[in-house]
């Protein structure tokens, strides 16, 4: 389509939009620039976001405006029958009959591009072959890009040029905590400020950094001064016990909502996590951030801010994006990065945050 077909359409045409990125949590957080530069463009337009029921929290905090398009893959999936088969016909009927004139698929798998096919949208954005998990999803699109910039935040953006969106690369969606959330962990700090957020959690097997290892690294942090909060999601229990065991006395642990975990991370003088959506998370808000890589790239999914840090081992081996096993089972990617690598980031990082004025929670 050429770029005078695409003005005379943004004149006339574009004035519903289908946002199709279903999570998970990281990847909702990377989204919401690009959202929000739709939205800057086409401020009268109405845009809807079609995304599991799960993640749909992180786009209410954001406070986009947006209209919300929950939907529930996993128990499509997992538990078939007529529930869900009707669920799914009247998600179909109300895709082809709500009237699209753009839909952008920021997901890039064969589900979320049939789904932006279903919406019956004439325009329908979505990445080149070569760029995409699943290469057949390319048949879906109208409009095709070639990213050419590394991290997926800006890669996103660059889904908007079809549409004669000039990317802004300083675009900065915050999330912000409600009323209660804030109250919620101000009671559950019980008093304490200037403290660290430690996160074990890695989601995959290979993401995960030793919880021994996070637990000496509290433990010599509380050793200079340092007061350290606890957290972990979901599932990672075990992870979260075996920090606190080897972190001994001293350490704070605070279970969290999301929307908690957000408000925690507002007043928190450094996260300290995985390439997880807490850690994502902790950059929408503002936090500083000590980020540990192992299997999957910095350069295309590591914290936005150049004044974070990453801690990670350059092997020609990386980035694999192995969930479960290394494949050459040496998991040196991970294994390799010591306490005193991290605590050294820690301490940079916290001298950083020091010389620049504090970030206030954002109203």
């Amino acid at each position: 389509m050429t770029k005078s077909k695409i003005d005379a359409l943004k004149e006339t045409r574009l004035r519903r939009f289908l946002v199709v990125k279903f999570g998970s949590l990281g990847d909702i957080v990377h989204c919401l620039p690009s959202v929000a530069q739709l939205r800057n463009a086409f401020p009268e337009a109405e845009i809807d976001w079609l995304i599991e029921r799960k993640n749909k929290v992180v786009v209410e905090l954001s406070g986009l405006n947006v209209r919300i398009i929950p939907i529930d893959t996993y128990q499509w999936r997992n538990s078939p029958g007529i529930g869900s088969a009707k669920e799914i016909a009247e998600l179909v009927w109300a895709l082809s009959t709500d009237g699209y004139d753009c839909t952008i698929d920021f997901q890039g798998l064969l589900k979320s591009a049939f789904f932006a096919y279903l919406s019956g949208a004439p325009v329908r954005i979505g990445w080149e072959r070569d760029f995409l998990r699943e290469s057949v999803s390319r048949f879906f699109y109208t409009e095709v890009v070639t990213p050419k910039r590394v991290h997926i935040i800006d890669q996103q953006m660059e889904l908007l040029n079809p549409l004669g969106i000039d990317p802004n690369w300083e675009t900065e969606v915050r999330l912000k905590a409600g009323a209660a959330a804030r109250r919620s962990v101000e009671k559950k700090l019980a008093g304490l400020t200037d403290y660290i957020v430690i996160n074990p959690g890695g989601n995959w097997a290979t993401k995960i950094w030793e919880p021994e290892r996070y637990g000496e690294l509290a433990l010599r942090l509380m050793n200079e001064g340092h007061q350290v909060v606890v957290t972990w999601g979901p599932g990672e229990e075990e992870l979260g016990r075996r920090l606190l065991r080897a972190a001994g006395r001293g350490s704070r642990e605070i279970a969290t909502t999301l929307e908690e975990l957000v408000a925690l991370c507002e007043t928190a003088r450094l996260f300290v996590g995985g390439d997880t959506g807490p850690m994502h998370f902790a950059a929408a808000v503002g936090t500083p951030i000590v980020a540990i890589f192992g299997p999957t790239s910095s350069d295309r999914n590591g914290p936005f801010r150049r004044e974070d840090i990453v801690v990670e081992r350059r092997l020609s081996c990386r980035p694999c994006y192995e969930r479960e096993r290394c494949p050459l089972e040496h998991w040196q990617c991970i294994l390799d990065i010591t306490v005193d690598h991290v605590l050294e980031a820690c301490r940079k990082r916290l001298l950083l945050a020091d010389a620049r004025p504090t970030l206030q929670p954002a109203k």
